[in-house]
């Protein structure tokens, strides 16, 4: 070999060297990249920290955790590891008082040292292969300078319970290929690294199936709306991770993060009211404690922002209506999800529909075990946030807010005709609705309409059908927490507790709404204190007893196929009093072909479920359609594409409407 070669060599090796130095250093930025974040959105508890090194055990246990739970849902044995990371964390954090303290830091080496000699196994797959990795990821980032070789390899052989797979979507890819990039690089694996962001990568996307929607919405577990359960795991690691390589040769296409700041503002901040939100949101996750604050993004939303900086501003707004400075102002319709968001700046209202394009609500793990009428209709009310927060152990769930109902009432029986329309500040959704008990033999079937407009909804109900049905038909306008008085019908008349049959309602006043049937009818009000158990709608909760004081109003039908009642925001009795003698909407129509109502300002909106005219407006297919300030909005809630020729003063034009329930608009 000459001296020519050799020097080629030399320099070959040479940058060879530079190069693998290189990869290690990218690897070593992601994990340092994931420290900062654990650091950055973790609150450091101290003395809960010291708490749990002073009851750790000899055999390094709690007393108090459940290391026989054989629970799918909520695998109580995770509290253990839970523990020490809370440990590591006020260990970790420089802002602890507990901060690089030698006692804290060997009770959670010991506690660590429990898990690795037993690793624990469930039942269910996901928490071996993702819970339990995820919280030995955080200890491993946390700790590692502290850890010795052996305990730091037996760490990694527990994260390493996880699998990527390929075929897995929606949040169980992302969490799975999350863990394989994180594990990757703690371990210097850099052609994994490549593969798992792939993977996620290739996630990232609009899509028919599972995961992200046109709408915005987000799917898991087949075409179930799951925003703030799967849908929020979907966002916050994906954020975290374009976070994490931001600025490296593996940072994201600007396109994948376009996909998550529009997931975030056009989808997320409004299917809730600042953090809270509504069962229909989440499905079966409703039934866990706390879930109803499950729109909190606020930890997340500095990562987002500085990843888009474009969008710096929309989103210090999202951060302000989190905090509850502000609201947002405004009506969504999402065709792909069955839902409604209408916003004003003192509440929102939110609506889950059914149709043969979306799924009913699933109850699995032992999870939503009351829940079958849940996305049926449901509709709910808020200002404040409390009025539906944790109050599923007490709630009648055959009186669900906005349940048109029987007792013994089963399950929804999808139909094709569901969907809505929306100029983006108001809007009309509808919904041929078919309810039945287990076996079919009873059945409720009628149209329901809902208007969103101004400071209020009209709510519709016509061809009202019994079959089989020898008890009462009614509606559930709300069924929510006592926040103060409730009145009736004249100011001053304020109810006792109890339940209140009442013949001849004209109005009820609560909390900020009043709620008034278009005619005087007869209700049921229930004022009452109500006790019951988490467990009872998710076994993995508490059992202790839970006590709270239940309003909800109910509408009996009494044989009136035709009828329906408005709901309105009136912060006192006296204006619920005005706007029910004086009301700022009518009917035009509410039949089995359509339901129309013209408001005030000359806003009309109706449903079509035949060819038909109301107000000025005739179309010749079944549809949606909103007039409002000479331009007129239609939609296809079958979503066939079909053409509708629309007739408005003499004249008549053809539109073509798209296939996927959006609106389109059509100047008069």
């Amino acid at each position: 070999m000459n001296r020519k070669m050799i020097k080629r060599l030399f320099a070959l090796t040479a940058l060879l060297c530079i190069l693998s130095a290189a990869a290690h250093a990218q690897l070593d930025t992601i994990v340092n990249r994931y420290k900062t974040y654990l650091l950055r959105t973790g609150e450091p508890q101290p003395a809960i920290a010291q708490n749990w090194a002073a009851t750790l055990n000899a055999n390094g246990q709690w007393p108090d955790v459940p290391y026989n739970d054989k629970e799918l849902s909520g695998w109580k044995v995770t509290l253990h590891l839970a523990r020490v990371r809370d440990m590591a964390l006020a260990w970790a954090h420089p802002a602890s008082a507990a901060y690089h303290q030698p006692q804290l830091l060997e009770k959670a080496g010991q506690a660590l040292d429990h898990w690795l000699a037993r690793r624990y196994q469930s039942a269910n797959w996901w928490h071996n292969e993702i819970g339990v990795p995820r919280y030995m990821r955080d200890i491993i980032v946390l700790l590692r300078g502290q850890m010795d070789t052996a305990r730091l390899r037996q760490s990694l052989e527990v994260m390493a319970q996880l699998r990527v797979h390929e075929n897995y979507v929606g949040s169980n890819l992302i969490w799975c290929a999350d863990l394989g990039l994180n594990y990757a690089a703690l371990t210097g694996n850099e052609k994994m690294v490549q593969h798992c962001l792939r993977l996620i990568l290739k996630e990232i996307q609009i899509s028919t199936g599972e995961g992200v929607k046109p709408d915005q919405s987000f799917y898991q577990h087949g075409a179930r709306l799951q925003m703030y359960q799967y849908g929020e795991a979907f966002l916050t690691e994906s954020v975290r991770v374009a976070w994490q390589l931001r600025g490296t040769p593996q940072a994201f296409p600007q396109e994948k993060i376009d996909i998550l700041s529009n997931f975030a503002l056009k989808g997320w901040q409004w299917m809730g009211r600042g953090i809270h939100t509504v069962p229909g949101t989440m499905d079966r996750s409703s039934s866990r404690v706390g879930e109803m604050h499950g729109a909190e993004l606020r930890p997340t939303i500095p990562f987002l922002a500085e990843l888009q900086p474009h969008e710096a501003a929309a989103l210090a707004r999202m951060a302000a209506i989190q905090n509850g400075k502000g609201a947002l102002n405004g009506h969504r319709h999402y065709p792909y999800a069955d839902f409604t968001a209408y916003h004003r700046p003192g509440f929102s209202m939110f609506l889950k529909t059914i149709s043969t394009r979306t799924l009913a609500t699933e109850s699995i793990n032992n999870e939503n075990l009351k829940g079958r009428l849940l996305n049926s209709g449901d509709a709910y009310l808020v200002r404040n946030g409390l009025e539906y927060y944790n109050m599923m152990p007490v709630w009648d769930y055959t009186a669900l807010p906005g349940i048109t109902a029987f007792k013994g009432a089963d399950h929804i029986a999808r139909r094709p005709f569901t969907g809505g329309v929306s100029d983006s500040t108001s809007g009309l959704t509808a919904m041929d609705y078919d309810l039945q008990n287990k076996t079919g033999n009873q059945r409720l079937t009628a149209r329901k309409y809902w208007a969103f407009h101004g400071n209020m909804a009209v709510c519709l109900m016509a061809g009202l059908q019994a079959q089989g049905i020898t008890g009462d038909v009614y509606t559930a306008l709300d069924q929510c927490r006592v926040q103060g008085p409730v009145t009736i019908n004249k100011a001053g008349r304020v109810l006792q507790p109890g339940v209140h049959p009442v013949e001849q309602l004209k109005w009820v006043h609560h909390a900020g709404f009043a709620y008034i049937p278009l005619q005087p009818a007869a209700f049921n009000i229930r004022l009452e204190e109500v006790t019951g158990a988490w467990s009872a709608v998710n076994a993995s909760e508490p059992a202790t007893p839970v006590t709270e004081k239940v309003f909800s109003p109910v509408m009996l039908h009494r044989g009136r196929p035709n009828t329906g009642y408005a709901l309105a925001f009136c912060e006192k009795p006296a204006q619920a009093a005005k706007l029910a003698k004086r009301p700022q909407w009518k009917v035009l129509r509410n039949d089995t072909t359509c339901q129309a109502v013209l408001f005030k300002d000359g806003t009309l909106m109706a449903a079509f479920y035949a060819p038909g005219e109301a107000g000025g407006i005739a179309v010749d297919q079944p549809c949606l359609v909103m007039r409002k300030k000479n331009n007129i909005h239609l939609s296809d809630p079958a979503q066939k594409g079909i053409t509708v020729n629309v007739t408005v003063r003499h004249t008549t034009k053809a539109v073509t409407l798209p296939k996927d329930g959006f609106a389109v608009k059509l100047a008069e």
